[in-house]
């Protein structure tokens, strides 16, 4: 987990009403506040996946932490959550074939979890590979979206106001171009 640690960092504005005392230069985008809005679900959402989102966009919506430029990243955590809850779903189907078998549970845990290979050494089977690879995948998601308890503190609501900075004023409006010139790149 690189670049979550120390104290979060000062917004530009306040450092330009400082004075910039650092004296770097200062990133005048950061800070941005889309509205808050929850986008629409991506077509290809499994069914855990659906459930996921269905449940968490509503608290993320409630607590200002989506937006319409949120849809990729949270269809990818979701559907990371949703891979997930099917591949223990699998395992725990695996774990009840060898309870049924008669082994005990945690005899029926480690026969589902390792495979004998042909040397005779115990080797860690695909599910448990794809659990726990999908498990740090969902991890990741939820720092992004402020979704564990240590990443609560890192993020930062959007309320929609977009910052304004001493001396800066806005672009002027300017009449809506014709012809050709519509496609200038100024």
């Amino acid at each position: 987990m690189t670049g979550t640690r120390g104290p979060l960092p000062k917004p530009s504005a306040l450092k330009v009403l400082e004075g910039n005392p650092g004296k770097r230069a200062l990133n005048l985008s950061d800070g941005l506040n889309p509205r808050i809005e929850i986008p629409s679900a991506p077509k290809h959402l499994g069914i855990e996946a659906r459930k996921e989102w269905k449940r968490v966009t509503p608290i993320l919506e409630e607590l200002g932490l989506i937006s319409g430029l949120d849809r990729a990243a949270l269809g990818l955590y979701c559907q990371a959550v949703g891979r997930l809850s099917e591949l223990e779903t699998a395992f725990n189907g695996l774990v009840d074939v060898h309870v049924s078998k008669g082994k005990l549970y945690a005899e029926a845990v480690y026969a589902a979890s390792y495979a004998i290979t042909p040397n005779g050494f115990a080797q860690q089977s695909v599910i448990v590979q794809l659990l726990k690879s999908h498990r740090e995948q969902v991890n990741r998601y939820l720092m992004h979206f402020g979704m564990s308890p240590a990443a609560r503190a890192r993020v930062q609501p959007s309320n929609y106001v977009q910052t304004t900075l001493p001396g800066m004023e806005p672009a002027p409006q300017q009449a809506a171009a014709s012809g050709f010139a519509r496609f200038s790149l100024v």
